[in-house]
């Protein structure tokens, strides 16, 4: 059996602890032994000791890639432990600590995008960037192309990184009873059609565009159009009055955190991705497809492998609430359009974008690794 310990410092569950959740729901037992390292308080350490997991609590290491004070922590766990494979998320330190203790397989998982500072990409920091992480990783996985090519103009080496991208478990199935309820409460006519987002509500994921694109719809005449953000964050205030400036409040409604999304995607007709930072692989895109929702998403990151323009969604320039305002309109115009969009994006979700077929990946790549050098 092979022995992997996976590492990752955040306190809250975001999208690199969904990742590695969904993983532990599908990864064979039979013949990976996991553990996992994670800082004590972590919000993820009730969902995987329900998973029946074992896991470690590290005093360093919490919401910081790097902590000096965490290395120590890090190398005796590895010691004692003498994993086969040590998989990180985002802990540099731990991915540093398992090259200390001489663990022969080491993976690193980059889960978001973001274009790297122009400094980092020329020589010498490019140099030093890259020797460091070809050194640290005997293998990278990247959640999207963007994020291998992040990695590659930081000197990393493209033979090293294994494009993996995000699969997700699907949404629980909600009766149409349910979903009426709910949009009674949310105020949701029956003839109304739905477009909402399900984000963090912070500037990078761009929903003061969506709200832009509702004021051009109202005045283009289609009145039966309503918008529903899920979620709370730093720009929830400037959000919401700028929905009451745009005389928009009938129409876009703030439904806050969410426990559970599932009720919510229901009475949505399509899902809205507006992000232009930081985000690789948009998990709530690939849960609504596992609803049958199409998308209309920004070209940032990940999206334009989820979201095939004119199949299932339509793929949109940054920062455009006109763009999104047309594709909006286009579907909401083409009921016809709507339902064979829908079949696509179930289609791929079930082909493509499970947890089970994502986790197959990475223990492909697990036993690659283990038979090349653990196997000598």
């Amino acid at each position: 059996m092979i022995k992997v310990i996976h590492v990752i410092s955040d306190t809250n569950i975001g999208g690199a602890g969904t990742v590695l959740l969904t993983t532990l729901r599908n990864i064979d037992r039979s013949r990976f032994d996991v553990k996992v390292v994670l800082p004590y308080g972590s919000k993820l350490i009730p969902r995987i000791d329900a998973l029946g997991f074992t896991y470690i609590c590290t005093n360093g290491g919490a919401d910081k890639s790097f902590d000096l004070g965490a290395i120590s922590e890090y190398t005796k766990i590895f010691k004692t432990e003498k994993p086969d494979i040590v998989h990180t998320h985002a802990a540099f330190s731990a991915r540093l600590s398992a090259f200390l203790a001489g663990v022969k397989v080491r993976i690193h998982t980059r889960h978001s995008t973001f274009a790297p500072r122009k400094i980092l990409t020329r020589f010498p920091l490019r140099n030093i960037c890259g020797f460091i992480n070809n050194t640290l990783s005997t293998q990278m996985i990247a959640v999207s192309e963007s994020t291998k090519e992040n990695l590659t103009a930081m000197g990393a080496n493209p033979k090293k990184i294994e494009v993996v991208i995000n699969g997700a478990e699907p949404l629980r199935e909600v009766s149409d009873d349910e979903a009426g309820e709910l949009r009674n409460t949310l105020g949701i006519s029956e003839g109304d059609f739905v477009v909402g987002m399900s984000a963090r509500l912070e500037e990078v994921k761009g929903h003061i565009y969506l709200i832009e694109a509702a004021k051009i719809l109202r005045d283009r005449g289609m009145e039966n159009l309503k918008v529903l953000i899920i979620g709370t964050g730093a720009t929830e205030q400037m959000l919401k009055e700028k929905t009451e400036e745009l005389g928009l409040s009938d129409r876009v409604i703030f439904a806050g955190f969410v426990g559970d999304v599932a009720p919510y995607i229901k009475v949505m007709d399509v899902i809205i991705n507006c992000s232009f930072g930081t985000e690789a692989t948009s998990m709530a895109l690939i849960e609504a497809m596992s609803l049958a929702k199409p998308a209309i998403a920004t070209n940032y990151g990940g999206n334009s492998f989820i979201i095939e323009n004119d199949k299932n969604g339509y793929i949109i320039p940054q920062k455009s609430a006109p763009n999104l305002a047309d594709s909006i309109e286009k579907i909401m115009s083409n009921p016809g359009k709507l339902a064979d969009m829908s079949k696509f994006a179930y289609s791929k979700y079930i082909c493509r974008l499970t947890g089970k077929i994502m986790t197959g990946r990475v223990e492909k790549i697990y036993e690659d690794g283990y038979n090349q050098r653990c196997q000598k």
